[in-house]
C-alpha cells in the first residue's frame, strides 16, 4: 500500500496533506508561510521537517512508508542558483525519501486541470500564472518580487492599493469614500497616521499582514465603495495581463482554458468583468478549479510514482476538504 505526500508552501501558509493508496486523505495540518526569499532557507526547512512529522505521526506510518511526495515551494526556480542547495538540503533533511520539489505553481495546475492543457492563475499573498499548452511546454508569467511591485493582482498588491487610497483620502488628495472611515474604525486608528505605526510598527510591514487586507477591501467591495470595486478592477486587468503573456508565448487550443487558486479569487465577482474585457480577443473559458493546491500535490506525486488518477482517486481527492 502506497502513501502520498503534497506539501503547499505558500506565503501565508503551508499545508501539509497525506493520502493512501486510493487518493484517500490521512492526515493534514496547517504551518505558517515558507517562501523561501522571504522567511529564508532555514525557515522553510523547519516547517518541512515539523509538518511531515505531524502528518506520519496522525496517520501513524513512518516516513519511510512514503511512496512518494511533491514538495511545492514559493519562489522555487526563480534563482535557478539557488535550487542545488534547496534540492540538498532537502534531501539531506529527509534521506531516501523519493520526493519531488517544484514551484507552487504545479501543484496549482495540477489540481486545477488534472494535467491537461491551459492556463492557472494563483492570486493569493503574491500572484502567478503556468500555462501548459499541447506540446507539453510549460511557460511561466508573473510572480516577480513583491518588494519592487510585483505580485500584481495579488492579496498583498490589493493591500497595498487599499492603504494608498486610505492616505490620498487623509490629505485630500481624493474624496474621502466609506474606504476611510471603515479603515479608521475597524483597525481603531486614533488619527489617519496611526496607520503607519500599524502596518510598519505593529505589523512590521509583514506581508501576509498586509496581504489580509484584501478581505476587508473584499468588504468594502460589496458595500459598494468605489476606490474597493475599482481596485478589483485593476487586480482584474493585471491578472488577465498574466493570461496573455503566456498565451502568446504557448500552443493552447481554443478555446483556451483558464483555471484559478487562491483567496483573491472570493472576490471573483468584482475581478471578473475587466478580467474578460482585457481577454476578449482570445476565445476563453474560466473552469472552476477541480482539486485543491494540496491535492494537486497528491496527482503529482501519483504521477511521479507511475500512477494514474483513476476515478476512484480524482473521486476521493476531492473530499479531502482542504
Amino acid at each position: 500500500m502506497g502513501n502520498y505526500l503534497s506539501v503547499d508552501c505558500g506565503g501565508t501558509k503551508t499545508a501539509f496533506l497525506l493520502c493512501g493508496e486510493r487518493g484517500e486523505k490521512k492526515a493534514y495540518c496547517v504551518l505558517g508561510p515558507a517562501n523561501y526569499m522571504v522567511n529564508g532557507v532555514k525557515c522553510v526547512m523547519d516547517i518541512l521537517k515539523d509538518g511531515v512529522e505531524r502528518v506520519c505521526g496522525q496517520a501513524g506510518i513512518k516516513r519511510e512508508e512514503l511512496r512518494s511526495g511533491f514538495i511545492a515551494i514559493a519562489g522555487f526556480g526563480d534563482i535557478p542558483e539557488d535550487m542545488p542547495g534547496l534540492i540538498r538540503q532537502a534531501e539531506e533533511l529527509f534521506p531516501g525519501l523519493p520526493l519531488t520539489l517544484g514551484n507552487d505553481t504545479e501543484n496549482a495546475m495540477a489540481g486545477s486541470l488534472l494535467l491537461k492543457q491551459g492556463i492557472h492563475v494563483i492570486a493569493g499573498t503574491g500572484s502567478i500564472g503556468l500555462g501548459c499548452g499541447r506540446d507539453g511546454v510549460q511557460v511561466r508569467s508573473g510572480g516577480w518580487h513583491h518588494l519592487f511591485g510585483g505580485d500584481e493582482g495579488s492579496g498583498y498588491w490589493i493591500g497595498c492599493r487599499l492603504i494608498q487610497h486610505f492616505t490620498k483620502q487623509a490629505d485630500g488628495r481624493e474624496a474621502k469614500t466609506g474606504l476611510y472611515s471603515y479603515l479608521i474604525e475597524t483597525f481603531r486608528l486614533k488619527n489617519s497616521e496611526a496607520v503607519l505605526d500599524l502596518v510598519i510598527g505593529e505589523w512590521e510591514g509583514r506581508r501576509e499582514k498586509i496581504a489580509a487586507l484584501s478581505v476587508h477591501a473584499y468588504e468594502l467591495a460589496k458595500r459598494g465603495d468605489a476606490c474597493a470595486r475599482e481596485i478589483f478592477a485593476e487586480a482584474g486587468y493585471e491578472l488577465s495581463l498574466i493570461v496573455r503573456s503566456i498565451y502568446v508565448r504557448g500552443n493552447f487550443d481554443d478555446p483556451l482554458n483558464i483555471s484559478y487558486s487562491g483567496g483573491v479569487f472570493k472576490a471573483m465577482e468584482y475581478l471578473r468583468p475587466a478580467f474578460d474585457k482585457a481577454l476578449s480577443d482570445i476565445p476563453h473559458r474560466i473552469l472552476d478549479p477541480r482539486l485543491s493546491p494540496a491535492a494537486g500535490g497528491i496527482v503529482l506525486a501519483l504521477k511521479a510514482a507511475g500512477e494514474e488518477l483513476n476515478e476512484e482517486r480524482l473521486a476521493n481527492l476531492g473530499q479531502c476538504g482542504v
